[in-house]
């Protein structure tokens, strides 16, 4: 199994871990990044991870779904660079979440390649 074919299965689960969490107790998120009265935005992306998990833990073939959490991250770090005047934490991790979507985009089209 090569690094690529590996690569789903490690983001399903840090998706599920973070989606669970940004479900659950959203303010975990916020409060430490200054985002006080995100909740709602940050279930939201919570929410969208969870839809993921399933394809990207067991989906066949999981490319699309490795697409799916690229386009996310991209929704992400544009909600990111848009709370970024009120958090300068916010513009770190935009700038994080374009970095995993070039990732994810690059995993997505090597299993694509590789039938996956």
């Amino acid at each position: 199994m090569t690094g690529a074919e590996r690569m789903p299965a490690f983001v399903g689960c840090v998706t599920l871990a973070a989606g669970a969490a940004l479900l659950a107790a959203p303010r975990l998120a916020t409060k430490p990044l200054g985002l006080d009265g995100q909740e709602t935005a940050m279930r939201l992306i919570g929410a969208s991870d969870l839809v993921l998990v399933s394809g990207l833990l067991r989906g066949e073939p999981r490319w699309p779904f490795m697409v799916g959490r690229a386009a996310l991250n991209l929704g992400v770090a544009a909600y990111f660079h848009g709370v970024a005047e009120r958090s300068p934490a916010a513009r770190g991790l935009a700038a994080a979440f374009v970095g995993l979507t070039a990732v994810d985009g690059a995993t997505a089209l090597a299993l694509r390649r590789a039938g996956s």
